[in-house]
Order: C-alpha cells, then structure tokens, then sequence
C-alpha cells in the first residue's frame, strides 16, 4: 500500500495518529493509558503469546518463529520460481490460495508495482502451482498491464478479485487455473480499491478502500454469482452499531464526485485495508488507527474487535493490514503495514500475539503481505513486498492448531462486543453501546458492569483509575443482550476536555450457582 500521508523522518505512522497526523484532519490524543492488569477471559484484546508462545532467534531465512514452526522461501523477484517459467513480478501483495485437481493447488499473487515504473515486469496478478507434496511446479501471469494492484479476494466459484488501488482502480476478475482472461467489474465501484470479501449465504460482496477517509461498501450482483451488474450501498454506521445501506449513485465515477463522497453520510474509515470472511462475519483492518473491525452479516452490526491505539505499545499487533482467518482453528492472523514487521494473530481465547517476525535489514523498507493459508490449512504464505530483491514469498509449516479453543464451561461464559465506532460525543451524548453474548448451564446470569479510565488528580499530580458509568443487570436466557453504558454526571465535564478518552468495560458474570467470571474489554473514544 503506496502511503499517501506524509510522515515526518523519525515519526512512525502510530506515533503521528497520537500526535495528531491523519489524512482524515487533526486529531489530539489524551493522556492517561489504563493500568495493565487484565483478564485472560477478555476478547480479543488480550497481550500474551498466544497458543504457540513466543519467537524465537530467527532462522537461515531471517524468520523468527514460535518453536516447532519452520520457513521456506518459494519465490524472490527476478528468479523464476520453477524451472522453465518467467521470473517472480515485483512488489508482491495479496494472495488467495485455491484447489487443484490432481490433489496440489495454486497461490496467487498481486503486483502492487505502478504502471509507470513497469519495465520487463508488468502489473498485476501471477499464479504459483503447487503439486501435493508443495513442491513449486510452475509460474504463470494471470491478470497483465494494471495498475498499483494491492489485495483482493478469493470467491466460492473459484475466481480471484484483484483490486487497483488507485483513484480510478477497478475490481478485476482472474481465473487463477489460468485458461480465461481477467475481465473487469466496474459495476462493483470506480475507486483506491484495497480487497473484497465474499459473504456465500447472503450472496453479497465487501469491499474496502485505501484512503484516509474511505468507506465500506457492499455490493449485491443483480445475478449471483454473476459480477457483471448490480448494486453498490455504502455503510452509514449508527450509534448503536447498526449498519444501513445507502446506494452509491454513480459507483463508476463517470462524473467530478469521487465514490467515497456521493453519500454525505457514510461513515469513514481510516485506510480500510485487508478483508475475510468467516463463518457470517467479514473482518477487516483500518491501518491508519490500529484497528481490526468485525461486521455481522446477517445482524448488519459492526464490532470493533480490536484497536492497538487502547491495548497501547505493550500490544504486538499495530499498522493492521491484509488479514486471513484459519478456517480450521478459527485464529484471525493479521499482517502489519510498517512498525516492527510481523504477522500476528488474535486467537479465539482472545489473545494478541505475534507469529512471525522479519527483523533484518532486507525488510527494513517492506511491508507484510497476502497472508493466506493453503487450501488444507496445513501451510501458511505471506510475503515481504519490498524486500531487498523487490519482494519475497515464504512458506510456514508446523505444528498449526486443529480444533477451534474450547471455553471453561463451569464459569458463565461471557464475550464482548463494542459496537460501532466509538466516540467521545455519542458516549456522553447517549451513551456507548456493547453487546453482551452470555452463555451458560445456570441461568440467569447476574451482571455488574462497569466503564472504568484513568483520569488526573484535582490537584494536578498523578492519576487515579475512576470509575465513570455503572450497569446491574440480569441475562435470564442465553444468547445476545445489548447494553449501553452512560457516563455519570460528575464526570461529564471533565471527559469534555478530551478529544480521546481510553477505558475499559469490566463485566463480572455471576449464575445461579455462584460461579464468577470477570472480562474485560479495552475502548477507545476518539
């Protein structure tokens, strides 16, 4: 992703959302973080190691991993990646990983290279074939001759979406076996692309865009699967966290108004980035405010599942981008933009932890890209863009979990949602709601709920925690309960003064039988 804001030298793209620098206008960040005591039951923003624990030195590859895990380099540019074939694109990014045949199966991959530096190297897609035993075996292009492509999407008819990320970028539609031309789909938005997700059930498609104050979108084939025609919508978020769906009025930018600002009130996001689905929820990144965003499907209700700004520079995860879910264990992996170069991955026990790392000097100007698992889930690819050779593909293998975590059924089971995007004026306004997904043998369930932060001292010296909203309530049966907490008039004037406020929602779950359990769950207000 071609950064479009500019940074100052020594300045790191979080280090400028703290301080104020954004492409969407100025932003003054509060201070007082929280206290860094949490609980394991909290989802997902969680520090620790994750189910596979730590890194290790990094290997004869420059990869650091947790133990057991191994890499492998499958292409580097300018090398052909098998015996026979073309050289390996520059620039690689997204990637999709689709069965073959004969029991291997084939990688694609994005070229981010622009059209004006493209020399004997053209823009674009390639396919990597793999056979069953993950042997490389051939090298082909796919989609030739477009513009800054970036990442896309797998479809469940076995086609890949590859997305410009220019102002006047297009969806384009690649057959990763190889035997039809890529066609464009214009009908699905004229606009800095960045990927697409496909929901099957709802028959719909996701997409996001790269630009500071970019949108959601959802498109609805007027003939699923069929992306020649239909409709663009663009996401208007409510307080509460539902999502409307307002048509695009000219998805194709034939006029002076860009698609992001047909609608005045669709909500902006900072830098969508990577995007997923899985299982009735489409997950996506927003690079420019550290988060990772969850909207479901079928409830049209976003969730802002994690936010690195609140978790704080104790968290591994920051400058979110491409991200891939394994299907088998259900863990969300999520590849950063810049900071410390890692893949990391937010577990389903909800743990934030890093994977993989690449801390040499060949990656010092990269990024992380296309992470994607191989068809099997037994294999794990991501690729360093801008490495020293002008990108690079590697291969993980190990010991990858089977099972999706299992939860400690004796204690009330209770996870988190925050709703919406989460502001300072509609916290004091109205109120910040959650959502609450109780689950358990003894109901009900009694909840004591409380909105906690730091906040100065009258006198000026120090800090203390505070607590500024409280909630009783009881879930008679299982399932979801909405709540939304307010802030206490006490404090209301003071929270006035903050253009950020950073707090935590502590829900201490009791049943019938007395069995407690205690989340916890970080929330930014911006």
């Amino acid at each position: 992703m071609f950064d479009d804001i500019a940074v100052q030298e020594g300045l790191t793209r979080r280090d400028a959302l703290r301080a104020g620098v954004g492409a969407a206008g100025t932003v003054a960040l509060a201070g007082g973080l929280l206290g860094q005591a949490m609980d394991a039951a909290a989802a997902p923003a969680v520090v620790g190691d994750g189910p596979y624990g730590p890194l290790q030195a990094p290997d004869s590859n420059g990869v650091a991993l947790p133990t057991g895990f191994t890499s492998r380099v499958i292409a580097r540019t300018g090398t052909p990646p098998a015996l026979g074939t073309e050289p390996f694109h520059l620039f690689p990014d997204g990637m999709g990983a689709f069965r073959a045949n004969d029991g291997g199966f084939i990688l694609t991959s994005n070229s981010e290279i622009p059209t004006i530096l493209s020399t004997s190297f053209s823009g674009g897609a390639a396919a990597i074939r793999f056979d069953e035993n993950f042997k490389v075996t051939n090298y082909y292009r796919i989609l030739d001759g477009t513009n800054v492509n970036c990442a896309g999407g797998v479809t469940p008819w076995n086609t890949w979406l590859s997305c410009e990320e220019v102002e006047n970028g297009k969806v384009w539609e690649c057959d990763p076996y190889g035997n039809d031309p890529a066609v464009a789909r214009p009908a699905m938005g004229v606009f800095k692309h960045e990927a697409v997700a496909v929901d099957p059930v709802g028959e719909q498609l996701y997409l996001t865009e790269d630009v500071g104050d970019g949108c959601l979108y959802r498109f609805t084939p007027d003939s699923y699967p069929d992306l020649s025609s239909g409709k663009l919508d663009v996401a208007v978020v409510a307080d509460d966290g539902g999502v409307g769906w307002v048509p695009v009025p000219n998805p194709q930018f034939l006029e002076a108004v860009p698609t992001r600002m047909q609608v005045p009130q669709a909500s902006k996001f900072m830098r969508g980035e990577g995007m997923w689905y899985d299982e009735g929820t489409v997950y996506f990144a927003t690079t420019q405010d550290d988060r990772v965003y969850a909207y479901h499907c079928a409830e049209q209700e976003l969730e802002v599942l994690y936010d690195g700004v609140a978790l704080g520079d104790t968290a591994p995860l920051h400058d979110t981008d491409n991200v891939t879910v394994a299907a088998i264990s259900g863990d969300l992996y999520v590849a950063e933009d810049a900071d410390d170069l890692q893949i990391c991955l937010i577990s389903t026990e909800g743990e934030a932890a890093a994977f993989a790392q690449l801390p040499g000097v060949e990656h010092e100007n990269s990024e992380l890209t296309g992470p994607v698992f191989d068809p099997t889930g037994s294999r794990f690819y991501f690729a360093s863009q801008r490495a020293a050779t002008g990108g690079a593909i590697f291969e993980i293998s190990g010991p990858f979990r089977r099972t999706r975590a299992e939860e400690d059924k004796k204690k009330p089971l209770v996870k988190i949602r925050t709703l919406g995007k989460p502001s300072l004026r509609r916290l004091l306004k109205s109120g910040q709601p959650f959502k609450l997904n109780v689950k358990d043998e003894s109901l009900p369930v009694d909840l004591e709920i409380k909105l906690v932060t730091k906040m100065k001292r009258a006198s000026g010296k120090g800090s203390r925690e505070v607590t500024i909203g409280r909630l009783s309530t009881r879930a008679r049966k299982a399932g979801d309960k909405k709540i939304r907490m307010k802030v206490g008039k006490r404090y209301r004037n003071r929270l006035r003064k903050r253009d950020v406020a950073q707090a935590r929602l502590v829900v201490v779950a009791t049943d019938s039988e007395g069995n407690r359990r205690k989340v916890i769950k970080r929330v930014r207000f911006t």
